[in-house]
């Protein structure tokens, strides 16, 4: 898989899915936003659109996973 920026609209629709994986559902942009204040999901702002790397939005959710014991 190439690693890619996906805008922030393209999130809020599709979510992120990785060879037929979902990794991200569908996220609201309200949502993106308080994670992007808060610092926890980096993101790049180029010509005034919201960007994501792909690889930032695995590791963000593999940060994120709950294991049960």
């Amino acid at each position: 898989m190439v690693d890619r920026k996906i805008s922030n609209t393209e999130l809020e629709a599709k979510g992120l899915t990785v060879d037929g994986v979902e990794i991200i559902p569908p996220t609201p942009e309200t949502t993106q936003s308080q994670k992007r204040t808060k610092r926890e999901i980096s993101y790049y702002k180029l010509f005034g659109r919201i960007y994501y790397q792909v690889s930032d939005l695995i590791e963000f959710a593999n940060k994120s996973k709950t294991v049960a014991s």
